[in-house]
C-alpha cells in the first residue's frame, strides 16, 4: 500500500511553511506553482496515489507514493518523518482538485501566522462544489471565525498536527476529524477561521473519484465515521456556527452582524451556486443563528466515558483533551 523511503524527508530549508498535496494523475497542483514570478514562502511535497503515482515528479521535496487514502497516508508520512513537523511552523494539506495560485497560498500562510491561528482554510468560490456553505467566501470580510473547518485544504499549526495524529490514524476518511479539530485545543475561541480574503475553487463533484473507491474497498462509510467521532464528546455542538470576524477594513465584527451579513449573502446568491437549495437553507439557518447564537463561543470538547476509553486505547498521552 505504501512506499515511503528515508529520502522522503525534508532537506535543509529556510522556509517555515510546508504544503503537502495529495495528488493523482488528474491533479491540479501544477496551478499552485505555475506563476514563476511569485516568490513562494513555502515548500511543496507531493503525496501521490494511483496507477501513475511513480511518474509524478518531485517538487521541492521528494515525492512520496502511498496508495492509501489521504489521511492515513499523511499520518504514515508524518510518523515516518516527524522532523517535518519540527522544522515547519504550519503545514497545509490540500486535495488535488483545488484551483489556487502560489500567491494565494503565500497569503494563506501569511494571514494564518499573523493571527496565530491554530488552523485555518481559504474560503470557497461561489462556483465551487460546496459541502459547507458557511465556508464559501463572504464579501466584505477578511476572515470569519468558525467552529468547523473541513479536511479539503486545512492549514494547521504543526505543533497541533502532532496532537491530531492519533485521531487521523484511527479515523482515516478525515470527515470525523474535521468536525472536531477546531474545538480540541484549550480555549478554542478565535483560533480557527475561514479566510475570505483568499479563495480556492473546488472543481470535482462530491462522492466521485478514486478516494470514494478507496473508502468502499476499506469498508469505510464517511457518514458513519462522523457519527462515531462526534459521539465521543459530551459537548459536541449541534451545528456549524460563525461567531464573528474581521471586515475587509480591519474592523472587528461581532456575532450578530457577521451572521446577518453572511446570511444575506447566501440567500441572495444561492441561485448562482451549484447547490442553490443547500445554500439557501444555510442562509436561513444563519439568520436564525443571529438570534439563537448571538453570544456563542466554542468550548473545548470534552470526551465522554466512551471517548476516554477509545482514545486511551490509541494514544491518550498525545491528546491534551483526553485527560
Amino acid at each position: 500500500m505504501t512506499a515511503i523511503s528515508p529520502s522522503a524527508t525534508a532537506r535543509p530549508s529556510r522556509q517555515r511553511y510546508l504544503v503537502i498535496g495529495r495528488v493523482g494523475s488528474k491533479s491540479l497542483h501544477h496551478a499552485w506553482v505555475e506563476d514563476r514570478q511569485c516568490v513562494r514562502t513555502w515548500d511543496l511535497q507531493l503525496n501521490a496515489y494511483g496507477d501513475k503515482a511513480d511518474r509524478i515528479a518531485d517538487a521541492d521535496l521528494p515525492t512520496v507514493v502511498d496508495q492509501g487514502t489521504k489521511w492515513d497516508s499523511l499520518a504514515r508520512h508524518f510518523r515516518a518523518h516527524p522532523e517535518l513537523l519540527d522544522h515547519y511552523d504550519y503545514v497545509m494539506l490540500p486535495d488535488d482538485d483545488l484551483l489556487m495560485t502560489a500567491s494565494d497560498i503565500n497569503r494563506i500562510f501569511e494571514i494564518t501566522a499573523a493571527h496565530d491561528f491554530t488552523l485555518a482554510q481559504p474560503a470557497m468560490t461561489m462556483d465551487s462544489f460546496v459541502s459547507y456553505p458557511v465556508l464559501m467566501q463572504c464579501p466584505g470580510f477578511k476572515l470569519r471565525y468558525v467552529n468547523h473547518l473541513e479536511c479539503m485544504s486545512p492549514c494547521i499549526k504543526t505543533s497541533y498536527m502532532k496532537k491530531l495524529l492519533p485521531i487521523i490514524e484511527k479515523y482515516v476518511c478525515g470527515w470525523g476529524a474535521d468536525h472536531i479539530w477546531a474545538m480540541l485545543m484549550e480555549e478554542p475561541a478565535f483560533k480557527a477561521a475561514v479566510l475570505d480574503e483568499v479563495t480556492m475553487k473546488h472543481t470535482r463533484a462530491f462522492y466521485t473519484g478514486t478516494l470514494y473507491d478507496s473508502f468502499d474497498k476499506q469498508g469505510v462509510n464517511p457518514f458513519d465515521e462522523v457519527k462515531t467521532v462526534t459521539a465521543l464528546f459530551e459537548n459536541f455542538p449541534k451545528r456549524t456556527v460563525v461567531y464573528g470576524g474581521i471586515a475587509s477594513s480591519g474592523r472587528r465584527v461581532g456575532n450578530v452582524e457577521t451572521q446577518l451579513r453572511n446570511s444575506a449573502h447566501l440567500i441572495t446568491t444561492a441561485h448562482r451556486t451549484k447547490t442553490p437549495f443547500k445554500i439557501l437553507r444555510k442562509g436561513v439557518g444563519l439568520l436564525m443563528q443571529a438570534f439563537t447564537e448571538a453570544s456563542y463561543r466554542p468550548a473545548q470538547l470534552r470526551l465522554n466515558p466512551m471517548g476516554v476509553r477509545t482514545f486511551k486505547s490509541v494514544d491518550a498521552k498525545a491528546m491534551d483533551f483526553a485527560t
